[in-house]
């Protein structure tokens, strides 16, 4: 989990032919474009899916626990490659912390403060956070990439989970990189972990 590890843990595959309205009424009209933060694809928020993946990430990503959604979900695993079938549409874990004891810095009690929790100097204080695709970058240095859950189930206990992630339209055929990246110094982040961290994770991603 993200406490344990610092950076985090930085599906099943939907067949569709090309790029479905939904995807288009969502404002991605490219190959691996990152949608933007207010997308609904297929009904999601980005809200719903750090509910839907709130266990999965608590448990380190344990695959018993993978959630059952119309996305292939990107997540640290052994090699992060990942192979998925043409018209899929991604989601890029990119971090996550909950509110189990001992709890990092003021964890936000809604996602009204969820922003200064993570972007605050004197609590996470992350920035930098980037989604490449493909060699474009996208900064998810906006509030709106926050997503807020309660964890009813949560394995750790926790009561609420923020996750940090993002939407990307299908990717065409063929191999693709995917790289996430992120520094966090704020206080909080100091004071627990002795320092700063700064990480990153490239999956390689193939659409057949």
């Amino acid at each position: 989990m993200f406490k344990r590890h610092v950076y985090g843990h930085l599906v099943a595959s939907v067949a569709a032919l090309g790029l479905s309205l939904a995807v288009l009424a969502a404002g991605g009209g490219g190959s691996g474009d990152v949608m933007p933060p207010t997308a609904t694809p297929y009904g999601y928020s980005l809200d719903d899916m750090a509910g839907a993946v709130a266990d999965f990430s608590i448990s380190g990503n344990d695959v018993d626990l993978y959630p059952d959604t119309p996305f292939t979900i990107l997540y640290h695993r052994p090699g992060d490659a990942f192979t998925v079938r043409a018209g899929s549409i991604l989601y890029v874990k990119f971090f996550f912390i909950d509110d189990s004891p001992p709890v990092l810095g003021d964890f936000p009690e809604d996602k009204e403060g969820a922003a200064e929790y993570v972007f605050g100097r004197d609590q996470l204080g992350a920035h930098d956070l980037k989604l490449v695709v493909d060699g474009r970058v996208t900064s998810l240095d906006e509030a709106g990439f926050i997503g807020m859950a309660p964890t009813p189930t949560s394995p750790d206990g926790s009561e609420n989970i923020v996750q940090i992630g993002a939407f990307v339209t299908p990717l065409t055929k063929g191999v693709h990189t995917v790289s996430i990246s992120g520094v966090f110094d704020g206080d909080a982040m100091i004071e627990a972990f002795g320092g700063p961290f700064a990480g990153a994770i490239t999956y390689t991603v193939t659409v057949k």
